[in-house]
């Protein structure tokens, strides 16, 4: 275990993503007086309206007056770029978003998934999904695989399932989904923005499945607490494709992982892990700065590279807030613990900036890690460097 002093600057090309997410999506969520009537009567002219009580005979100019009764029935009726507005009530459906539009909910707005592997998978890139609730993702049938998300950038065709680029989810809420609540999965230079992603087996899940790069997302400004099956926020490569030069920023993700007791049997959840599996997994220049954590099962932010040959490098961990975590213990980790840094294979990590507090460790490290670390800032925290020689 080495240790190296280094003068941490924030990724410029991950910082540039931010703004640039942030900037994409900031009309839909505009509420200012300049332009809010002229997008309203924008969105009347190109949208279609779903409501529990639509009827093909009504004009669809309003939720009262709704024309579709289904909301995949109003995706395939909408116009290309158009809107569908799903107006309150409970629609016991799965959605596919196979065609570029706005999927816009109301308030009260909900997608109930029972039996379904999700609530709205979105196969066509450049569409939004904005302001639902979407809950209880749980496919009964086998051939759906392992999919149960409330929200997934995959959509299920008739040749199989299709990945879109260029998703926004923004402000959505997504709990019991037995998946992940939102899963930007085999998807590049798509957000997950303002959501809350709490009691899921996963909140927000950033994978790359289908064999295909998730890359150059950003999950910010959500809220994932409580997801009972692992982690707050999960970067994973499953498939080699690689998941690589994302931005997680500003989030909260505290209580996850603990719907087991006490080790050896704990939940494997943090408040976010980057992890991989598989022989020459690639997480590659994600950034974690400026989130919130404690609570969680493992620590408030994980490395795990279980396999020979796994690169986890440029992994920028920077400014966040971490307190009491690693309650269900870790690999070579009994005690709490604010980052814990694992792997079998040589790995370098920064880790700058950050406030840790009320934890036995403020940074574990275990296996051949070498923490580059800076201005961290350590309260109540008994040691600030724990190490173990294997992982």
């Amino acid at each position: 275990m080495r240790i190296k002093q280094s003068r941490l600057r924030l990724p410029v090309a991950a910082a540039a993503l931010g703004t640039a997410a942030l900037v994409a999506v900031a009309p839909a969520a505009a509420h200012g007086h300049h332009g809010h009537h002229h997008q309203k009567r924008r969105a009347r002219a190109h949208a279609v309206y779903v409501s529990p009580n639509g009827a093909a005979t009504k004009r669809d100019n309003s939720c009262r007056h709704a024309k579709y009764d289904s909301i995949q029935a109003a995706v395939e009726a909408a116009p290309l770029g158009g809107v569908v507005v799903v107006c309150r009530g409970t629609y016991h459906e799965m959605v596919t978003v196979d065609r570029r539009l706005t999927l816009l909910g109301q308030r009260g707005a909900t997608i109930d998934a029972t039996g379904n592997p999700y609530g709205v998978g979105v196969s066509a890139s450049y569409s939004r999904v904005i302001g639902l609730t979407v809950e209880n993702a749980s496919p009964l049938d086998p051939s759906h695989g392992k999919l149960a998300d409330g929200i997934v950038t995959i959509g299920l065709g008739p040749n199989g399932p299709v990945a879109a680029d260029h998703v926004t989810i923004l402000r959505n809420a997504v709990s019991g989904n037995l998946g992940s609540g939102i899963d930007l999965n085999s998807t590049s230079h798509s957000v997950a923005i303002g959501n809350r992603a709490n009691a899921n087996g996963v909140g927000i899940n950033v994978a790359d499945d289908l064999g295909k790069p998730s890359s150059h997302n950003v999950v910010g400004f959500n809220i994932a607490n409580r997801n009972f099956g692992g982690c707050g926020i999960a970067l994973a490569d499953h498939s080699g494709a690689g998941v690589t030069d994302n931005l997680v920023y500003r989030n909260v993700a505290n209580g996850n992982g603990l719907s087991t007791p006490t080790a050896p049997d704990a939940s494997a959840g943090s408040g976010v892990i980057l992890a991989t599996a598989i022989p020459n997994g690639v997480v590659t220049g994600n950034t974690v700065t400026r989130n919130r954590f404690s609570g969680n099962g493992h620590g408030g932010v994980v490395v795990h590279a279980h396999a020979p040959g796994d690169d986890l490098s440029g992994t920028v961990i920077s400014r966040n807030s971490i307190g009491e975590n690693n309650v269900r213990t870790d690999e070579n980790d009994l005690q709490t613990t604010g980052i814990y840094l694992g792997s079998l294979s040589p790995q370098t990590i920064t880790v700058s900036g950050n406030q840790i507090h009320d934890d036995y460790y403020g940074i574990f490290a275990s296996g051949p890690v070498t923490v580059v670390q800076k201005h961290n800032r350590f309260h109540h925290v008994r040691q600030t460097l724990g190490t173990f020689p294997t992982f």
